[in-house]
């Protein structure tokens, strides 16, 4: 009677557990093939010069302004995995882009103002080099000049970042499906208006040969269905989204979603993209708060893009999301609010209020340059300030900057008239910086999908380029 009750029990049991069993297995056997299978797509995210800070600022203001949240916080880092990377160089504690970019890219650490050469003096491949053997779409986007180091670090081999020639010369021969961003300047012959080269090479029409179609505004984007396209929308760098004509140029979102539609249509091998937002670090050099969010925000509305592809491709995806370096040693602290006394009735925090103070600033401070001119008066900057910064207080140390054209501290002095503006709207709102410079500040990397576990924990930015070269050499072996 003890061995048919045991049997039944047995079955009872089996019976009770299949379920669990039957629904386990294949997450179980999803996860096993998310880890090792080698992505399909790979989209690279780089926020120049975006600190932990920039993002959390941006996150607050989403919060605060907007009622949103923030892609990268809310859905790349809570659904894949977080780690943070070192950013000094070969040569100095902080970093330039260019020795950044090559550590990201190529897997070593570099000298300052070197791109795609290790400091031992090695010339090792890039990962976007590596997808192109491998035979996958590539493309690069930036809101800077596309010669610019970060993306020029990601095709070229050149000791200085500053040969822009050189690094043309590199596009044109590695030939990536999609080329977008600014700089015409140096596309145009000698002879053109608005040329900065020293020759009379016509690229535009070096690409043309190679069967580029050239787009220079964003109807012309949104009309590119397919083949190699050369996107050039600016002369130099783009505009700060803040100031950006929304109906002739377009945003790092618009590029984003035209990118993925020129490299996935008919694109049975795959593709690897690397989208940078060069205006945080360029507002942070400026100080100037009100910009970066903006930029930081549309960012991140290009992350949300890669996401909806990644909920379509799970298992074929990547993401990363990173940035270089930091720029500013940016956040909101405690300050006084003024000189007079450092009792607790003279100290001040930041508020919500101070984010919505933002929200109301509706031109960049390199705009607000410009308007003032290199020779301001006090009169010009008492209506600059009635027009664009409503409920702001200009203390008189910082006007007196500006109409004498002196720096604002041994660390802010990029330009006199924007960074005193930026520290106006410090003492404003809270929100301080450190310097107009690179600091050397660990910087996070969020990651997604296909090979995602790679990036967490805390890394040298060199590792990050190795685990990236990684995952396409295995591509390449399967």
């Amino acid at each position: 009677m003890k061995t048919p009750r045991r049997f039944g029990l047995l079955i009872l049991t089996l019976l009770i557990l299949a379920p669990q069993w039957i629904t386990d297995t294949p997450r179980a056997a999803q996860r096993q093939v998310n880890s090792a299978a080698a992505p399909k797509y790979i989209f690279f995210f780089l926020a120049d010069g975006a600190g932990i800070t920039h993002m959390e600022i941006t996150r607050q203001y989403n919060r605060v302004v907007h009622n949103e949240g923030l892609i990268i916080a809310d859905r790349i880092m809570k659904e894949g995995t977080l780690g943070l990377l070192t950013t000094d160089a070969a040569d100095s504690l902080s970093t330039d882009s260019a020795a950044a970019a090559t550590a990201l890219a190529s897997g070593c650490k570099a000298k300052l103002g070197v791109l795609g050469m290790c400091a031992d003096g090695s010339v090792p491949k890039t990962a976007m080099e590596i997808a192109k053997e491998n035979g996958m779409r590539v493309g690069l986007v930036t809101n800077t000049a596309v010669y610019d180091a970060s993306p020029a670090a990601f095709v070229s081999h050149v000791p200085n970042r500053r040969n822009y020639p050189a690094i043309l010369n590199r596009y044109l021969e590695l030939a990536p499906d999609v080329l977008f961003g600014g700089g015409k300047e140096q596309f145009l012959p000698k002879s053109q208006p608005g040329s900065r080269r020293s020759d009379e090479t016509d690229l535009i029409a070096a690409f043309a040969k190679k069967g580029y179609l050239h787009v220079s505004n964003k109807q012309e984007l949104e009309q590119a269905q397919r083949g190699k396209v050369l996107g050039l929308f600016s002369t130099g760098d783009m505009s700060f989204e803040i100031d950006r004509d929304k109906q002739t140029e377009p945003s790092v979102h618009d590029m984003t979603q035209a990118v993925i539609r020129l490299l996935h249509n008919g694109n049975p091998h795959g593709f690897f993209v690397f989208i940078e937002n060069e205006n945080v670090d360029t507002a942070s050099h400026q100080t100037d708060i009100a910009s970066m969010i903006r930029d930081y925000r549309e960012f991140d509305r290009a992350v949300g893009l890669a996401y909806e592809f990644y909920k379509k491709y799970p298992r074929e995806t990547l993401i990363l999301v990173t940035s270089d370096h930091e720029t500013g040693g940016l956040g909101f602290t405690l300050a006084l609010k003024d000189l007079s006394s450092t009792r607790g009735s003279n100290q001040v925090a930041a508020t919500t209020d101070d984010l919505k103070k933002l929200d109301s600033i509706p031109i960049s401070l390199k705009k607000a340059s410009t308007i003032l001119g290199p020779n301001p008066t006090g009169e010009a900057i008492d209506n600059l300030m009635k027009e664009y910064f409503k409920g702001f207080t200009l203390a008189p140390d910082y006007k007196e900057a500006i109409i004498k054209r002196q720096p604002i501290s041994r660390s802010i002095f990029i330009d006199p008239t924007i960074n005193a503006l930026g520290m106006m709207i410090a003492n404003n709102t809270q929100a301080y910086w450190l310097t107009t410079a690179h600091t050397n500040q660990p910087v996070f990397v969020a990651a997604l999908g296909a090979g995602a576990e790679k990036f967490k924990g805390y890394q040298e930015n060199a590792d990050f380029g190795k685990n990236l070269k990684a995952i396409l050499e295995r591509k390449k072996s399967h």
